[in-house]
């Protein structure tokens, strides 16, 4: 995935911070879901230099705010897993107070694939792309960040 981002090959690419490449997930159904990858590998965040691990905490953080900017969501989740691509990673999911009860207080892993990967029409999807991308230069003036 970092391969096809470096490339310039990932069209749902959203911006390169200093520790980080931030990307819109394929799980739309969580409107804003972006996914934030470390550019240092390593496969535990205890195993990341110190310093690294702390600026990508504060990048993730940031990150989240320009997500909750945009879309305005009742809850944002973090999540770190790691066990299928060995590589620190993180999943910001903005939550909706719209999602049923059984759902909503729980990992959204618990709703089938099959109803979270929503994709969005290609207009959607880039002034979501765009959106986020305003919302992020605000926040990290020396972020790369493609332009349109």
């Amino acid at each position: 995935m970092i391969d096809r981002i470096t490339a310039g090959a990932f069209p749902d690419f959203i911006a390169e911070l200093k520790s980080c490449y931030a990307i819109l997930g394929d799980q739309q159904f969580y409107r804003g879901y972006c996914v934030l990858f470390a550019k240092i590998h390593a496969t535990e965040l205890y195993l990341m230099p110190a310093d690294a691990a702390r600026l990508l905490s504060d990048e993730m953080r940031l990150v989240a705010e320009a997500i909750a900017a945009v879309v305005k969501p009742w809850k944002m989740n973090y999540e770190c897993l790691g066990n299928s691509e060995p590589h620190v990673h993180w999943h910001l999911l903005p939550r909706n107070e719209n999602e049923p009860e059984e759902l909503r207080r729980g990992p959204i892993w618990l709703r089938p694939e099959s109803e979270r990967k929503v994709t969005l029409d290609e207009n959607d999807r880039r002034a979501l792309i765009g959106s986020l991308r305003t919302q992020l230069a605000l926040r990290f003036p020396d972020a790369r960040i493609p332009p349109g």
